[in-house]
């Protein structure tokens, strides 16, 4: 067992050589072999504990799906691919958005590995904001609040996997220690979402602004346009989804299908449930 785990920390230190994490000088392979250093302490196979080493060679070096096969098998090559994001020249959101849609449903080794990855990548991201404060949020493409929802949403689709893998139960007590809860929005600004349903006017960008709202309601404003001009089957669906639960809309204006590609945009991007867009669609109304 320990040759192999032995091969993959060489194999990765070869293929990372020359990286560093993000904005220091600490050398890249000190990420994946705590990840499945992780994954050893907590009882995982050898294939998992190997995938977890290997977890970013196929996404952030030159090493291909042969090598990768070819050294270490079918198996684990396939749990490195299914924890890579399978297009980084897709849109952040829409990478991160495939990663928290294919959880539910993966197999569980997926998950461990997933699991160990992030919770590696938020521990060392306390650590230094510890040391620097919340400067540190400077060196991502993307800052806290869609950091926020990106972790918080990993969570709440493992969560009903958590009786499969403890590690789960520490990513979540993670994502708490380091964002403070795991809900990454709260119900005032939510509302604040709300009030752009039918578009962003210059006279709510100050409020946007103040509330560091401004870059997620134009993603989702941005969104629901594209779904109401080129998606009507689904914003009919919405519609009749929301007046079966008892919400009036007017007749013979578009105003519906604006309104419907808000909601389907908005709930994606929060990750609700139907019932729970409707809770907050309820609780907002008189804004509409």
């Amino acid at each position: 067992m320990m040759k192999l785990i032995e091969k993959a920390i060489n194999f990765a230190a070869k293929a990372h050589n020359g990286q560093t994490r993000k904005s220091t000088d600490i050398p890249y392979i000190a990420h994946p072999f705590a990840v499945g250093m992780l994954l050893q302490q907590f009882k995982c196979s050898e294939e998992v504990i190997v995938a977890g080493i290997l977890h970013d060679t196929l996404e952030d070096t030159s090493v291909t799906v042969e090598e990768l096969s070819e050294h270490f098998g079918d198996k684990v090559t396939k749990l490195v691919k299914a924890a890579s994001e399978p297009d980084k020249s897709l849109p952040w959101k829409e990478r991160k958005q495939h990663t928290i849609n294919a959880l539910p449903n993966a197999f569980i080794e997926k998950i461990q590995v997933i699991t160990a990855d992030k919770l590696h990548n938020l521990r060392s991201i306390r650590a230094d904001i510890e040391l620097h404060g919340e400067v540190v949020w400077d060196r991502f493409n993307r800052g806290k609040r869609d950091q926020y929802w990106y972790y918080s949403s990993i969570v709440k689709a493992l969560l009903p996997r958590k009786k499969e893998f403890k590690l789960i139960g520490k990513l979540e007590e993670e994502v708490k220690a380091v964002f403070g809860s795991m809900e990454y929005i709260s119900k005032k600004e939510v509302s604040f979402l709300f009030t752009c349903a039918y578009g962003i006017h210059d006279s709510m960008l100050k409020t946007l602004g103040d509330h560091g709202m401004t870059k997620l309601a134009q993603e989702i404003s941005k969104e629901a346009d594209k779904l109401y001009r080129n998606d009507y089957e689904a914003t009919r669906s919405k519609l009749e989804d929301l007046t079966l639960k008892g919400i009036e809309f007017q007749n013979n204006s578009d105003a519906p299908f604006i309104l419907a590609g808000f909601c389907i945009a908005l709930q994606e991007y929060m990750g609700w449930t139907d019932e729970e867009l409707f809770q907050h669609f309820e609780r907002n109304q008189k804004k509409l």
